[in-house]
């Protein structure tokens, strides 16, 4: 068998009448070599890749022979339609890479059998199977029947048959697997890091953030795991195929078949799975953040003032700047007792329409009273990552000391090409992201830049509703949504308004309620249960009844809830309330910072949100009901 150059092949359609030729493969004829390959619209159909939505197979296959071809992903973005979605051409997209991917370990398989002398595993065999997970099985299958032992109809049907066997066996572990967690050190630092995870638990109930670290501490040996398999349900299994599967089992019972054929890595493919499902977790979730920073809507200002906060003793740096980025005009100057008064006045004469800030900084109490105090001017805040790769590439327009005060100022006003500029590794916005690969972590947001160059917007992106259907677009509804309110002046606490749902981040939702200021559900207030994603409990567009908590009219803020009064007190998470922090560029509506916004704990990374106390959350309704009584 000989590698194959799938770019110089000849394809033809699957010989018709051959037991071994299914639809959705074609006979690749390289040379003297024939070998059996799947089409995309086959791999799709197999691996469910696109869920529940269904797209013609010559849809499909043309996107994939348009890949093979070497069209990029900006070219493919460009097929878009009604029915093929900037979603569903990415999901394409990336099938089509795992397709390759196994094809190359399949020839791989067959390589290493050649060299060694084995009997070789036909390739109708080999493409009945479509993950790494199920070769292993596959080849023991082909050890245990080889050709010739039975009828090799039969003998096939039991090889496959034995992966089918695999697959029930593999879902039941991650379903129904125990695992423990146990403490193995004795360097106390070690353990106060991992000592919160030591548990036994269902495999399937550990969430990826935590299995991240639960891995992390085992190879670092601060952990150890050990599985208990539900072995009763497993042979049940392997007896509901008996007949299936004589061939391959040639005189055994249940038991040893089961030892023989699926036990020996049953426990190695559960780790890796599961490392699976959190490494494209963490990939998601960087991904959704990266999108958010390079599609943020640019503001509509002409000029705007970019301020970066020193550390304590430090001087300010001001560089005022064009809507397209061109810097007009710059300054230094130390905070004093004033720092408001210190910035007008390097501002100057300059018509600056608004201050952009950093989201965080080394210096917490100077950001809070810059945050609140430029009055009527609007305060947008910017993440500061990455901004030393950020000011070398502006080492020879500005010096470093302004450089920084230019960079957030950049990213408020034209955020591609601001935050799309170098490598978007370097931004750190995958959780865990040492233990993560750093080519397939930049492949994947690479692939995210791709998008918005192309055009697409986050909302571009969500979940179909159905199958074939087009990503939902907001609609908006004809009648007001609350005719009695005409301005933020109607509203009162307590008061039940309807709202529709324009946007969602990590921190809460925003609802539309008919002014031009949307009011935002903080992630505390989406439920009456905890809710760690708000995608969980609400989508874009959907119309809801919520309660208005209170109205800063000073900065035109509106926070709302749509929890049932009878659980008020109850308090589900511990980030506060919407009101009294500042307006984050990110937080504008199509700003969700995603996972860049999480919140630290355990050993390194973001972890789940802890409740706060019930006197906390009193105090803080009390200090707000104070707040609208003035």
């Amino acid at each position: 068998m000989h590698t194959v150059d799938f770019a110089r092949a000849r394809c033809l359609p699957a010989l018709a009448g051959s037991s071994d030729a299914a639809h959705d493969a074609l006979l690749i004829l390289h040379g003297d070599t024939a070998v059996l390959l799947m089409r995309l619209s086959g791999y799709i159909q197999r691996t469910r890749a696109l869920g529940d939505i269904k797209l013609p197979a010559h849809d499909i296959d043309a996107i994939g022979d348009a890949i093979d071809g070497g069209a990029d992903l900006e070219t493919i973005l460009k097929r878009r339609t009604p029915v093929l979605t900037p979603r569903m051409l990415l999901g394409l997209w990336r099938a089509n890479a795992r397709l390759k991917a196994h094809a190359a370990r399949l020839q791989a398989l067959a390589d290493r059998r050649r060299d060694q002398s084995q009997s070789q595993i036909p390739w109708a065999l080999l493409w009945h199977t479509v993950y790494a997970h199920q070769l292993p099985v596959l080849e023991r299958a082909e050890d245990l029947c080889p050709p010739g032992q039975a009828a090799e109809h039969r003998r096939r049907d039991a090889v496959k048959a034995a992966v089918g066997l695999w697959d029930a066996c593999q879902a039941l572990a991650k379903r129904e697997a125990q695992l423990s967690i146990d403490l193995c050190t004795e360097d106390p630092a070690l353990a106060e890091a991992f000592g919160d995870h030591v548990d036994t638990v269902t495999l399937a109930d550990v969430p990826a953030h935590r299995w991240l670290a639960v891995r992390r501490g085992e190879k670092m040996g601060a952990l150890v795991l050990s599985f208990e398999f539900p072995r009763d349900e497993l042979l049940a299994q392997v007896v509901a195929r008996g007949a299936e599967l004589s061939a391959v089992a040639a005189g055994r019972e249940a038991g040893p078949l089961l030892d023989a054929l699926i036990m020996p890595d049953l426990e190695r493919w559960a780790l890796t799975l599961k490392d699976d499902e959190a490494r494209v977790q963490a990939l998601r979730s960087a991904g959704t953040a990266y999108l958010n920073l390079l599609s943020a809507p640019r503001p509509p200002y002409a000029l705007v003032a970019g301020v970066w906060v020193p550390k304590k003793g430090g001087q300010l740096a001001v560089a005022v700047a064009t809507r397209d980025g061109h810097l007009v005009h710059e300054g230094k100057g130390h905070p004093g007792t004033e720092p408001v008064a210190a910035i007008e006045k390097i501002i100057g004469g300059q018509p600056v329409e608004a201050v952009v800030l950093p989201s965080e900084c080394d210096n917490d109490e100077l950001l809070r009273t810059l945050v609140g105090g430029f009055g009527e001017m609007p305060v947008l805040q910017v993440d500061p990552k990455a901004m030393k790769a950020a000011l070398k590439a502006l080492e020879e327009e500005v010096a470093p000391a302004v450089g920084s005060a230019l960079v957030l100022a950049r990213r408020a006003v034209r955020p591609l090409k601001s935050w799309g500029q170098f490598d978007p590794v370097a931004l750190g916005l995958a959780e865990y992201q040492q233990d993560l690969d750093e080519d397939e972590l930049r492949t994947s947001l690479e692939e995210i830049r791709s998008l918005v160059q192309a055009g697409v917007r986050p909302e571009d992106l969500a979940r179909s509703s159905g199958a074939g259907a087009a990503s939902p677009k907001l609609r908006m509804p004809q009648k007001p949504l609350n005719p009695m309110i005409k301005t933020v002046d109607d509203l009162r606490p307590g008061m039940e308004v309807n709202g529709i749902v324009t946007n969602i981040t990590q921190f809460g939702a925003f609802l539309n309620i008919g002014l031009a200021h949307e009011g935002l559900v903080h992630v505390s207030e989406l439920a009456d249960h905890f809710v760690n994603d708000p995608n969980e409990v609400v989508r874009v567009g959907q119309q809801v009844e919520a309660r208005v908590l209170g109205v800063d009219r000073g900065r035109r803020r509106i926070s709302l809830s749509l929890r049932t009064e009878a659980t008020r007190e109850m308090p589900p998470t511990p980030e506060g309330d919407a009101l009294g922090k500042s307006v984050r560029l990110d937080d504008i509506p199509g700003r969700g910072r995603g996972d860049a916004a999480k919140r630290k704990s355990g050993f390194g990374g973001a972890g789940p949100r802890q409740p706060v106390t019930g006197a906390n959350r009193a105090q803080a309704l009390a200090d707000l009901e104070r707040l609208f009584k003035k």
